[in-house]
């Protein structure tokens, strides 16, 4: 009996030692609960302490004028947008002042500064600028006109000497070439003659022979031109060779011309001929009259310059070129250049084609070296 309640008193001691660890020990999760709920607890003051803080500081910054990042990026597309909006609306409007003041092709060609635009056909023709050429070294502002509508070099060059030239055929008729040189026109360029377009027979200027003696006499220097419509060498030549004797009894100190213009319609007998042809022919013509001791020069317009003259030739030839306006538009070397159909010379009745020349021939000095 008595073992029996030793049994059951030791029973009851590990009952009650179990019962003891079980309350330490879930009196030690309980605490640690707590520990974790307080910690937590204190982070999220922390943290909503820190989103006040960070609400205080961007309400702050905003009401200063400052942004987020967001608010920035926002901003600035609001901007760009903006600002997108704004220069197309200025381009549309300096492009309509342009055309309303000048015409769309100057307009276009104000557009597009590294492409030569021309007008041909009905339609804009682009061509980049080859960057393989010699450039001329004038910028677009460069000239300018007088009070007499001539153009004059209004550059910052001190070296840059220019000449004041007029073209003459028959179309001025009877010219004072006295009153000519007295106006200021340091040279003439004087048409010889043509080749017909249809027939092909050369046929001489009806002024000629009165032009050249009056310039001459009048101590005008002379250059002289022949609108070509040669269809290969053989004709080239033979142009050529009836400029050569009509200025033999002459001083041409300006160079001697070959027109090469396109072609005006499908009937020309020029209208079949490529580039390539035009080239010969023009390199014919020139070395014909090189060879006789004078100077040669090609004569055109950008177009002509663009699609009829090969362009390996520009760097060897003296350049004429044609267009109007007073701003350098041609971005190739030139040594003249013909800037008016509709200038005023005394001497010459009605409109005169005028040239400005920045080559001095007597002296064959092109442009200064920049």
């Amino acid at each position: 009996m008595k073992n029996t309640d030793n049994v059951n008193h030791g029973s009851r001691m590990v009952q009650k030692t179990k019962d003891l660890i079980s309350i330490i020990f879930l009196s030690l999760v309980s605490l640690l609960s707590l520990t974790f709920c307080i910690g937590l607890l204190l982070t999220n003051a922390s943290l909503k302490r820190q989103v006040d803080a960070s609400r205080s500081e961007l309400d702050a910054i905003e009401s200063e004028g400052y942004y987020t990042t967001a608010q920035a990026e926002k901003l600035v597309q609001s901007v760009e947008s903006k600002a997108k909006e704004e220069a197309l609306d200025e381009i549309r409007e300096s492009f309509r002042e342009s055309i309303n003041e000048k015409g769309s092709l100057y307009a276009i060609r104000e557009m597009f500064p590294n492409n030569l635009i021309v007008a041909s056909g009905g339609e804009y023709r682009f061509y980049p600028i080859d960057e393989s050429i010699e450039k001329n070294m004038f910028s677009s502002d460069d000239f300018s006109l007088d009070d007499k509508g001539w153009l004059e070099y209004s550059g910052n060059n001190s070296e840059v000497n220019t000449f004041n030239g007029v073209q003459v055929s028959r179309y001025q008729k009877e010219v004072d070439f006295e009153k000519v040189k007295q106006s200021g026109i340091d040279f003439v360029m004087l048409r010889a003659g043509l080749r017909g377009t249809s027939e092909g027979t050369i046929l001489e200027d009806d002024y000629f022979k009165t032009n050249i003696k009056n310039a001459s006499s009048a101590g005008l220097d002379i250059g002289i031109y022949f609108e070509s419509a040669a269809v290969d060498e053989a004709e080239a030549k033979e142009e050529a060779e009836f400029v050569l004797e009509l200025i033999s009894d002459y001083e041409i100190t300006y160079p001697i011309a070959i027109l090469a213009q396109p072609a005006e319609s499908d009937d020309s007998r020029t209208a079949q001929l490529a580039p390539g042809d035009y080239s010969r022919i023009i390199d014919t013509f020139c070395k014909v009259i090189e060879d006789a001791g004078y100077k040669s020069i090609i004569y055109g317009n950008i177009l002509s310059f663009t699609e009829l003259v090969d362009k390996s030739e520009l760097a060897d030839r003296n350049v004429w070129i044609s267009y109007s306006g007073e701003k350098q538009y041609y971005p190739y070397r030139f040594d003249l250049w013909e800037y008016t159909k509709m200038g005023v010379v005394d001497g010459i009745d009605g409109s005169a084609n005028l040239i400005i020349s920045v080559t001095d021939f007597k002296t064959n000095e092109s442009e200064v070296e920049e």
